[in-house]
């Protein structure tokens, strides 16, 4: 009886290293078409894997994968600007890496800028966001050089083209 405990488990052990090693054995590919992207992507209790556009995609192991983090980079002009996100994702939220195949990501430009406004009474807050082509979400912070840009100016205007008001927005 102990003769044939230890055959049946060495059988289930050899079954689950057979099944990890298969899977973990298929592999595709990731491509950043925007230029100047890196993204960090994680794939649950299977790690996380950093990717940058460039000529050549990507080499993971085929599963699904989220992201975490991407940063982009735009030299214009002799300035150097950056823009991150953290989400949310939009049609970045879910990436699907299969066995053989290219999955194309398309982050960043064209920006749209969306308004946000809310209304409390007499008062009305303003504010924006930034998103990307996929419909990721960056952080309003814009760096140049290195250091955080000015805030953005705002002009309310009505229908027949008047300025309503007008400032700049405030971080934080």
């Amino acid at each position: 009886m102990k003769k044939r405990d230890i055959v049946i488990s060495l059988a289930i052990i050899t079954g689950a290293l057979l099944v990890f090693f298969l899977y973990r054995g298929k592999a595709g590919y990731v491509k950043i078409e925007t230029p100047d992207v890196q993204m960090r992507l994680a794939s649950g209790w299977a790690g996380s894997a950093t990717i940058s556009s460039g000529d050549a995609p990507a080499k993971l192991s085929a599963r699904v994968y989220r992201p975490v983090h991407l940063d982009i980079v735009a030299n214009q002009d002799g300035q150097r600007w950056a823009l991150e996100s953290s989400g949310p994702w939009g049609q970045l939220a879910s990436i699907k890496v299969k066995n053989g195949e290219t999955t194309v990501l398309k982050p960043g430009p064209p920006f749209t800028i969306q308004p946000k406004v809310n209304r409390r009474g007499s008062q009305v807050n303003v504010d924006f966001s930034i998103v990307g082509r996929a419909g990721e979400e960056y952080q309003k912070i814009v760096t140049k050089n290195g250091q955080r840009a000015s805030a953005p100016a705002v002009k309310v205007i009505d229908e027949a083209g008047d300025v309503l008001a007008s400032g700049k927005f405030a971080y934080g």
